[in-house]
């Protein structure tokens, strides 16, 4: 075995409880995708036991509680902690998918267990990224941060699955072990080293690095960073004025931005006119079939981007993934203005709406799906990292609800050629945006990523080191 190779198995070993700890909060992510795949299977069961009203009510509700969900982290996130706020979740989400399996025919109880399942899994939207972190070394942390959408795709594609049942309850039941999973993982893990320092519990932080890094690394150069980045968030109190500062505005503005570039991109309006896209090919399929592939296609894509994304950089992948995700919607808009003006060219180009649709599922899942969430949890200072995230996971809610309330209108107003003309040009924006505007934090300490910002606030002692 060469040097090389056994210096790189030794480190890996050494960071296996970080990759361990990342997944296990991002359980949640996978118990969240539970709750977004749930909809396709059983709506279409339901339908035969519940009117057209209350049906989409039940699909619409759980971005609302997603939404809401995200506004009750700040409460508890610098309170209870991050590991102890997941684990109250787990509690919350039980009796959700409980609710989900009792419902029987009562459109009252889908609508509660939705929007209690929905509000657990905004909720992990912010506290999983935050974690995964905070525990993680500056070299591994955008491959830890894109667990959370790997898990995510995992559990959509999970749920797609259970669909083969037929059975809600069935769906409900095998749905319900994710977050039983999510808290017995949690349990063995700490707390994050940068909470405890939050709460001035110094030993029980090095415990918690140690449990990390290992009991041979240094943690005294990241828990003296921790500290500094501690003594430097007491001088800056989650205020209203605090917010409306130009460098913490800007910060929000790239968040919000990224979470705008994510749910604009029209990854819905692909899952959506996915089999009207399996049509025009020519190739016949049932619907869950092709949510199956759409689902896997997104792991392969999303293990990619873990394993690219400490190597190339967030800003890099957000360029490539918003590009080409311009150019596949923009070939789509072509194919069918073609199969409505010139449909024997268009059946001459069957190949090009699956081609185009696939490689747009990879562009979306290497970057505007994951980078957003695993960013949020790089970029804001440590005492407003709690309110600022919570606020891009709302706003990012709120966008998929309107996005997904929206999009069946939108192709019944215009053709569909027209949607995914719009959704082009987002992505072409975007690509801008990123370009000017998102500074990468490839490899960056978190004081690194402040000054870069310019949220960082220097301690007394930093300042008279400067004089």
């Amino acid at each position: 075995m060469t040097e090389s190779r056994q210096t790189f198995l030794a480190v890996f070993r050494r960071r296996i409880r970080q990759y361990v700890g990342a997944a296990a909060a991002c359980m949640g992510g996978f118990s969240l995708g539970c709750g977004l795949g749930w909809s396709a299977p059983c709506v279409e069961i339901l339908k035969s036991r519940i009117d057209d009203f209350m049906i989409n009510v039940i699909a619409a509700v759980f971005p609302i509680g997603a939404a809401l969900g995200t506004l009750a982290v700040p409460l508890l996130i610098d309170r209870i902690g991050r590991k102890w706020t997941m684990m109250v979740l787990v509690p919350v989400f039980i009796t959700g998918w409980i609710l989900l399996i009792s419902a029987g025919t009562q459109a009252p109880l889908f609508v509660i267990g939705r929007i209690m399942t929905g509000a657990c899994g905004g909720m992990c939207c912010v506290l999983a990224p935050v974690y995964s972190a905070e525990i993680s070394e500056k070299e591994i942390r955008g491959t830890t941060g894109v667990f959370f959408q790997l898990l995510l795709v995992i559990g959509i594609l999970y749920a797609y699955c259970t669909g083969f049942t037929r059975n809600v309850i069935a769906i409900s039941s095998l749905c319900c072990i994710a977050p039983i999973v999510f808290g017995v993982t949690m349990a063995f893990m700490p707390e994050s080293p940068l909470f405890y320092l939050i709460k001035n519990k110094e030993e029980d932080a090095r415990k918690s690095m140690r449990f990390f890094r290992g009991l041979d690394f240094d943690i005294e150069p990241e828990i003296d960073a921790f500290k500094k980045q501690v003594e430097r968030s007491k001088l800056q109190r989650p205020t209203i004025a605090v917010f409306m500062k130009k460098p913490v505005l800007k910060t929000l503005a790239v968040a919000y931005g990224l979470m705008f570039a994510q749910q604009f991109s029209g990854i819905n309006a692909i899952i959506f006119y996915g089999l009207t896209i399996f049509e025009a090919t020519g190739v016949g399929m049932e619907s869950l079939v092709e949510l199956v592939i759409f689902g896997t296609v997104q792991i392969v894509a999303c293990v990619a981007a873990a394993l690219l994304i400490d190597k190339l950089g967030r800003k890099i992948l957000m360029v490539i993934s918003t590009a080409t995700m311009c150019i596949c919607l923009s070939a789509l808009a072509v194919f069918f203005v073609l199969k409505n003006y010139q449909p024997e060219q268009a059946e001459r180009m069957y190949w090009l709406p699956l081609t185009s649709t696939c490689v747009y599922i990879v562009a979306f899942c290497l970057g505007a799906g994951p980078i957003p969430w695993s960013y949020m949890g790089e970029i804001f200072p440590t005492r407003l990292k709690g309110a600022a995230s919570s606020s891009a996971a709302f706003f990012n809610w709120i966008l998929a609800f309107t996005v997904t309330i929206s999009f069946p209108s939108a192709i019944a107003v215009v053709d569909i050629s027209v949607v995914f003309s719009f959704f082009a040009l987002i992505c072409g924006l975007s690509m801008f945006f990123v370009i000017f505007c998102m500074v990468e934090t490839k490899g960056r300490t978190f004081t690194e990523i402040e000054q870069a910002y310019g949220t960082h606030v220097p301690t007394e002692n930093e300042e008279s080191n400067v004089e």
